[in-house]
């Protein structure tokens, strides 16, 4: 009876030693843990290289803002630069004794001034172009000077003057008017501005002797 005990013992111990080997085993074969990967294994991941953007021929350079710059304005065309415009000048009398601006009345004020026998200065308010008729009543007195055997004569200022002759027949029509015998006395002078061909002043001057 003793000697099955120490059998069944020493069967039972190589039992367990087997079972541990087997155990043993296993585990080298076993594959290693998920949460190790390679690196469990000793293997080093390199990680992939960014693909870099294949290069730029002449890449646009940054442009400095510039001080104080003021932006154009799309709806200005540009081009070459536009004469300046010309000045207009002043007329020649800087001080006239008579506006004519409107025809009442303007009889009586020149009859009035010439009887005194000095120059008058007529300034117009609505300049009129010099191959046309000048405007009544003051056409009426420098037709009266004309007929009466004086002088009627352009002068231009400004600029020199171009094509201001032969139009003087188309200035004054008709004979001497009994309302503007005082204009007999008398020569007259159209101040014409040579720039736009207008007159913008009429002087009266006292007729010199003729021989």
């Amino acid at each position: 009876m003793a000697a099955f005990r120490s059998t069944l013992t020493i069967a039972s111990f190589g039992f367990l030693l087997a079972a541990s080997a087997n155990a043993l085993a296993q585990q080298d074969n076993a594959p290693p843990p998920s949460d190790q990967g390679a690196a469990g294994r000793g293997v080093r991941i390199v990680p992939p290289e960014p693909v870099s953007p294949p290069p730029v021929a002449n890449p646009p350079q940054p442009v400095a803002p510039v001080a104080n710059a003021v932006a154009a304005d799309p709806a200005v065309a540009v081009g070459p630069a536009a004469p300046a415009a010309l000045k207009p000048c002043d007329r020649p009398v800087s001080r006239p004794n008579l506006r004519f601006d409107q025809p009442d009345g303007f009889d009586s004020r020149l009859r009035s001034k010439l009887r005194r026998g000095r120059t008058v200065v007529v300034d117009l308010a609505t300049p009129y172009a010099a191959d046309k008729e000048a405007p009544l009543p003051l056409g009426a007195w420098l037709n009266e000077v004309k007929q009466s055997g004086g002088s009627v004569e352009a002068q231009p200022y400004c600029v020199k003057g171009r094509g201001l002759g032969g139009f003087f027949a188309r200035l004054f029509g008709g004979g001497p008017a009994e309302p503007y015998k005082a204009a007999r006395r008398y020569d007259a002078v159209l101040h014409v501005d040579a720039l736009d061909q207008r007159v913008t002043q009429v002087s009266f001057t006292p007729r010199k002797a003729r021989p």
